[in-house]
């Protein structure tokens, strides 16, 4: 398994909108569940929670609006992702992009840097 200091950082960014999106889901599906009774077995809380709209509401709330930001999130690194420069990563001879001047590669995550001359070839 990789480190998660080596990833990409546009790798990471989608990493953080899959885990926003299911928590988001996750906790809508939760609200409903506990709203419904049918976590009424947990003691104490599926039973007092049983019917609640408050509750249901706020949970909701809470993962659509973690759904939504994941969805942003999505397309700011799609568009993010289009006008970054493409460099060849030099262990593993892969093509992947680069945001900013240090960044990881998307494949092996081998820390790259990309030089001046390069940065003023790539962005023409």
């Amino acid at each position: 398994m990789k480190k998660t200091d080596r990833l990409s950082k546009i790798k990471r960014m989608r990493t953080w909108g899959n885990w926003s999106m299911g928590i988001g889901i996750l906790l809508m599906y939760s609200g409903y569940a506990f709203f419904a009774g049918y976590l009424d077995f947990i003691p104490f809380l599926g039973t007092w929670l049983k019917g609640s709209y408050a509750f249901m509401t706020l949970l909701l709330i809470i993962g659509f609006l973690l759904t939504m930001g994941s969805t942003v999130l999505f397309m700011i690194s799609g568009m993010v992702s289009m006008s970054a420069p493409q460099v060849e990563c030099p262990s593993c001879k892969k093509v992947t992009k680069m945001l900013g001047k240090e960044d990881a590669c998307m494949f092996c995550g081998q820390p790259l840097r990309l030089e001046d001359e390069q940065q003023q070839q790539n962005q023409t």
